[in-house]
């Protein structure tokens, strides 16, 4: 993973020359929920300031809290990437009605105490955060619910949609899980023995609902449940249990550092079943050792490729969906070194998402950060040109998405991840 390292440092070194340095900078209002200024963009020409807002030089700044090294670096250093370079061309194309958006980016390393340091040590300055990860935005949740501020999180915990103080993108893992079961059981026939290895944390819970839902109203036969720790190398307990209950489809919640040994262990003692990957589990470079169609496969490349299907989150590379053309044009221009990514496009989504908020906002003559809060509410469905499920904000804590995209990989594919199917929805 030496590459993956290099890129993390260069990325790292490359985030003050990129939106913004890691400070806010100076602001006309950046500390209180309830401090406004006044300044132009809004119908009126009149728009009320909060935390994070200049309005004199029309600036609104917005923090990602991320992961750029820990376990979760491989997909949060994609994603960043895909956030930023939606909002550099929103910026290039006149902003958020004038207001240009500055992202600052703070390294979490996917490990929840530094999240909450990271936090405490932005919130003041922020007009919106990102946060990465689950058990990383569950820490974190009592403090941004009392601030009243607007987080947009990288990853897909059920309970989301139910604060309303949080603008997740994407169907929750309980509801993709029992949607991809369904799917591969009752549509594609592949079995109806089913089990489970699952990450122990946040992650993994929600998972396991949606699979302990998908066997209850499926009918399915579940045979093994396997957790695992963050961090465990060993996965030969797990994959025997599963192996002798014969499960025939495997639902794989984890990262891709446990995901890749997980496969590679049943390889290796002969159990080739029907794989079902989280969005998370998934990584291009599991399959190629830089990602790309011409890297050097990997070890567990083979295995990869007989019957792995993922729930992809964002609309695989080079889809045929409205969106695709638009981002690889903004992917070339801004991150030219950028390989085929589902986070890198998950990313962009997101930023697009941020941008509608901000421009509701503005709009409503309100950047304090309740006015922000109000704009989300109100924004209703967005569009998002396929490049990921379309996220309803109006929909009363129900999930703001619930039709599932799936891809299965394929070694002849740019990405490796060929649609199968969209806008999949179970029991």
């Amino acid at each position: 993973m030496n590459s993956r390292h290099m890129t993390v440092a260069a990325l790292a070194a490359a985030g003050a020359l990129t939106l913004s340095a890691c400070g806010t900078g100076s602001s006309s209002n950046n500390s209180g929920s309830s401090g406004s200024s006044s300044g132009s963009g809004s119908a009126s020409g009149q728009v009320t300031g909060g935390p994070g807002i200049d309005t004199a030089g029309k600036t609104i700044h917005i923090t990602s809290i991320t992961a750029l090294s820990g376990p979760a670096s491989a997909l949060g250093i994609p994603a960043l990437a895909g956030a930023r370079t939606a909002l550099k061309a929103i910026n290039a194309a006149g902003g958020v009605d004038g207001y240009k958006i500055k992202m600052s980016v703070k390294d979490s390393g996917y490990v929840p105490q530094n999240h909450v340091q990271a936090y405490k040590a932005t919130v003041g300055d922020s007009a919106m955060i990102q946060s990465f990860g689950s058990p990383t935005t569950k820490a974190i949740q009592p403090l941004f619910d009392r601030e009243g501020i607007v987080v947009q999180p990288l990853s897909w915990d059920s309970v989301w949609s139910k604060d309303p103080n949080l603008a997740p993108v994407g169907v929750p893992y309980a509801t993709d899980v029992k949607n991809g079961l369904e799917y591969l059981s009752k549509q594609k026939k592949l079995g109806t023995k089913v089990g489970i290895v699952y990450q122990d944390d946040e992650y993994g819970a929600d998972a396991l609902r949606g699979y302990k839902e998908a066997v209850k109203a499926g009918g399915l036969d579940d045979v093994a449940q396997a957790p695992f720790k963050v961090g465990d190398t060993d996965f030969t307990a797990q994959v025997q249990k599963l192996k002798s209950k014969g499960a025939q489809i495997v639902l794989v919640t984890a990262l891709p550092s446990a995901s890749a040994p997980i496969v590679g262990t049943a390889a290796s003692l002969g159990y080739n079943p029907t794989y079902l990957f989280q969005g998370p589990a998934w990584l291009e470079q599991i399959f190629t050792k830089d990602g790309t169609k011409s890297g050097k496969p990997t070890p567990v490349a083979g295995a990869l490729a007989k019957q792995t299907y993922v729930l992809a989150f964002a609309a695989p590379w080079g889809s045929d969906v409205p969106g695709m053309a638009q981002m690889l044009a903004d992917q070339k221009q801004y991150a030219p070194k950028q390989i085929p990514s589902e986070y890198f496009t998950f990313g962009y989504a997101q930023g697009k998402i941020i941008g509608a908020i901000l421009k509701k906002a503005v709009q409503n003559g309100d950047l304090s950060r309740a006015g922000i809060l109000k704009a989300k509410e109100s924004l209703g469905s967005v569009d998002l040109g396929g490049l990921a499920p379309s996220p309803d904000y109006t929909s009363g804590g129900s999930p703001v998405s619930t039709k599932s995209i799936i891809a299965r990989v394929d070694k002849n594919t740019t990405g490796f991840l060929k649609p199968v199917a969209s806008g999949v929805t179970g029991q």
